[in-house]
């Protein structure tokens, strides 16, 4: 009989032979009632949604519920006679020591949170009781554990901190933009001035084209930010070989300076219905990142191309952009479209990919990587974006 069962039975039978008293002739029902009391606490252990285990003071496994088994993947039959240590990550098996060490004190270890493994290794945000189990003389022979599996939880107390973050960063942005109207306006007004001025140099009256259509997008989004403004244009029919040239000439100087060299593979002519200013974000975001995670003398690819959707089938463009960066390691590659996460430690706000994403997803559109760490290393940033039109889109934009 393992631990639980043992100590559980040794429990009731000194509970009800203190009050009903020994067995004997004339009271025959006591040792019926204690088997009866044991098989109804193990159908409770076996029937908990916690995982129940025992242990005895070496850390060796000598019970396991169905729970258990639910949650850690190991059936009874594998894991009993193993060390606990076999569901402990490698970095907290100093913590098994000081367990056992304040078991065999008879102290109890209440709702500690922790981490422990799935039998495939996913790890496991957990809430453990820990309980000294005594046998009839006192002493202490093994450990009662009630594991709770408490993800889920740590999940949405997760998610409830990056809303709170983003109405903080919502309230921040709309005060900037705010701020930031007026000298907008100013510039805005500077530059067309320049723009009209008699004499300029070609090359100089483009520069400053360029300047003020950044401008206009920056004074929209601050628009957008207040809330003051209800974006009412249309989708139109965006020249995407120059939409790529526009974003890219904002980056010209980035491209120089770390002697990167841009390689385009976009089919001519090629057109999709969208709003040119969302374009430009996503492709903005995506080729920053791709000339931050280049070396010096590297190289970044941008490529267009009519395609179909993996899924649906209906057709749409596809837009890839690659580094020859170091890659993206593999702890980061889960969280990388979440709010806030960055591996830029020292410039990144986390809320690049995170924006790309959302702008995409909400025309129908969706975003893919792959990535490498090994060399040849490199990431590869894929969008998908449908070409199905609104009615009213059969203006090209300019």
């Amino acid at each position: 009989m393992d631990l639980v069962k043992a100590e559980a039975g040794q429990a009731i039978s000194r509970e009800q032979k203190n009050s009903i008293g020994p067995a004997s002739k004339e009271n025959p029902a006591v040792p019926a009632r204690a088997d009866r009391a044991v098989l109804l606490l193990a159908a409770i252990v076996e029937s908990s949604d916690d995982a129940i285990i025992s242990k005895d003071l070496n850390g060796i496994v000598t019970s396991w519920n169905k729970a258990a088994e639910r949650i850690f993947g190991w059936n009874a039959e594998e894991i009993i006679g193993r060390s606990i240590t076999t569901i402990i990550p490698p970095e907290l098996h100093d913590d098994e020591p000081r367990i056992l060490a304040k078991l065999r004190a008879g102290e109890r270890i209440d709702h500690f949170q922790t981490v422990r493994m799935r039998k495939g290794g996913e790890r496991l945000d957990v809430s453990l009781t820990v309980s000294p189990i005594r046998d009839g003389r006192g002493r202490v022979i093994g450990a009662a554990k009630i594991a709770r599996d408490v993800s889920r939880q740590k999940q949405l107390e997760a998610a409830i901190q990056i809303t709170e973050r983003l109405a903080s960063v919502g309230r921040l942005a709309a005060t900037v933009a705010h701020e930031i109207n007026n000298p907008l306006e100013a510039i805005t007004n500077f530059i067309y001035l320049a723009r009209h001025h008699s004499g300029l140099p070609g090359p100089v009256k483009q520069y400053l084209d360029h300047a003020d259509q950044e401008l206009s997008r920056v004074a929209h989004i601050a628009r957008q930010t207040l809330g003051f403004y209800r974006d009412t244009s249309q989708a139109t029919m965006v020249q995407v070989p120059r939409v790529v040239e526009d974003v890219l000439s904002i980056y010209e100087r980035k491209f120089k300076y770390k002697a990167v060299k841009i390689e385009r593979r976009i089919e001519p002519g090629l057109t999709i219905c969208a709003m040119q200013g969302e374009l430009k974000q996503i492709l903005s975001n995506l080729i920053a990142n791709a000339i931050d995670a280049s070396n010096r003398g590297g190289r970044v690819i941008i490529g267009a191309k009519k395609t179909h959707d993996y899924h649906t089938g209906s057709s749409g463009i596809r837009i890839t952009i690659a580094d020859t960066g170091s890659g993206i390691d593999e702890s980061s590659r889960a969280r990388l479209f979440a709010p806030f996460f960055t591996t830029k430690k020292e410039v990144g706000t986390g809320l690049g990919l995170w924006l790309t994403k959302d702008l995409l997803e909400k025309k129908g559109g969706s975003i893919r990587f792959r990535t490498r760490s090994a060399r040849p290393s490199g990431t590869v940033m894929r969008v998908y974006l449908p070409s199905i039109l609104p009615e009213a889109a059969t203006t090209v934009a300019a």
